[in-house]
């Protein structure tokens, strides 16, 4: 009984982090173009203040917890290296967290933080869903077919239901769900020739590969309609088109950076040193 519920929870956690990598990018950029907007000296003091204490003791003490298990020891750095390294990302990811609370102006001062939190929600929602579901259709595709496919038509239906709900116009609906459709068949092929470590990473490689061939077949076409001056038919506008791509960017992302759903085994060669099978 763990074992099937362990499986489970790493599936539906794994899902999950595919779906926050692919709603990420959008939100990073729409906060940081808002964040720009009004960044000023005092927003890079507090940045840099709060990004020295993240890097000089936050990240120091949680790397010595982490040291406590078995995880191997990280290289060691001279001090002016690690502390500008860590002080870059720290401030980094201080920007960041600006850059998304200046977004959805989720501040207590403000009197309709509560409905733009929604709204941000809502707009998550509409990146994530995709991604989520289409991994979970690529995990069940390992399965029975009575599983795999029920699963894989579930997630090309909530593909469509998102678009109805949140009342996307047609041509965006058809240029999500065409080649999330694509993505879904070519990832349940992967996964159903073999299972291993590498399974998601060639399951993100095929993701961009048509990802970029939809986007430039779209975007060419899209180019041809506006130099022979048609208005009356669109596949892209502008905004969406560079939205879209840097969803399929976080997507791919979200598969890469996600902890492996399958361990690597190691394998005792014949110089008796030990490497990851693959």
């Amino acid at each position: 009984m763990a074992m099937p519920l362990r499986r489970a929870s790493n599936g539906f956690f794994f899902a999950l982090w595919v779906a926050v990598c692919a709603a990420s990018p959008e939100f990073l950029w729409q906060g940081l173009f808002s964040l720009f907007g009004h960044f000023s000296l005092t927003d890079a003091a507090a940045a840099l203040l709060i990004g020295a204490i993240l890097a000089f003791f936050v990240e120091p003490v949680l790397e010595r917890l982490r040291g406590l298990g078995d995880a191997p020891e990280h290289p060691q750095k001279s001090p002016a290296f690690a502390a500008c390294e860590a002080l870059s990302f720290a401030v980094v990811a201080v920007c960041v967290h600006e850059a998304i609370t200046v977004y959805i102006a989720a501040s207590h001062s403000n009197e309709q933080a509560a409905e733009n939190l929604a709204k941000a929600v809502a707009q998550a929602l509409q990146w994530a869903v995709t991604p989520f579901f289409i991994t979970i259709a690529w995990m069940a595709a390992r399965g029975p077919s009575w599983i795999a496919w029920p699963v894989a038509a579930l997630a090309i239906v909530v593909t469509t239901l998102v678009g109805v709900m949140f009342q996307w116009s047609a041509h965006v609906l058809v240029t999500s769900a065409l080649p999330a459709v694509f993505v879904l068949i070519a990832g349940c092929i992967i996964v159903r020739e073999q299972w291993d470590e590498s399974t998601f990473v060639r399951c993100a490689r095929a993701t961009g590969v048509i990802a970029l061939a939809w986007l430039a077949l779209t975007g060419t076409l899209q180019l041809v309609l506006w130099l022979a001056h048609v208005q009356a038919f669109r596949i892209y506008e502008r905004a969406e088109f560079w939205t879209d791509l840097r969803f399929y960017i976080g997507w791919v992302t979200g598969l890469v950076v996600a902890p492996a759903m399958v361990p690597g085994v190691p394998v005792r060669l014949a110089d008796d040193s030990w490497r990851r099978r693959r």
